[in-house]
């Protein structure tokens, strides 16, 4: 049931970002608790929107595609641009086990985080 929750949820992001004739790249797994899915969604389509937008376009196409029944089974859902990825976790890493994304990935130089957060001070 989980690996199909997870391809399921795969599939109906795809197609909804395809529909939009957007590109995306979503990686999603199980989670340790249970049949969860956790996941992250990259697209400029998210460009220019809030937080909550972006969420609401994701469980929108959830349900549009055929994913309606696995809204309630995701535990964490991150939804970025492409930039906003590069920035995090660095051009050119992509993510594998999501249990492994910040134990594999470099640490942000410590003049970038203090810059950052006397940017939103």
């Amino acid at each position: 049931m989980a690996t199909n929750s997870v391809e399921t949820v795969k599939r109906a992001l795809r197609d909804g970002f395809s529909r939009k004739g957007r590109k995306v790249v979503v990686w999603a797994e199980r989670s340790d608790y249970r049949d969860f899915v956790r996941m992250y969604v990259v697209s400029d389509y998210f460009r220019g929107m809030s937080e909550k937008d972006r969420l609401g376009e994701i469980f929108s196409m959830l349900e549009s595609f055929g994913a309606k029944a696995m809204i309630r089974k995701i535990s964490l859902c991150i939804a970025m641009t492409e930039k906003e990825y590069n920035t995090e976790f660095g051009e050119g890493v992509w993510l594998g086990d999501l249990r492994e994304v910040y134990r594999g990935t470099k640490p942000r130089p410590a003049l970038h985080r203090l810059a950052k957060a006397q940017v939103r001070n």
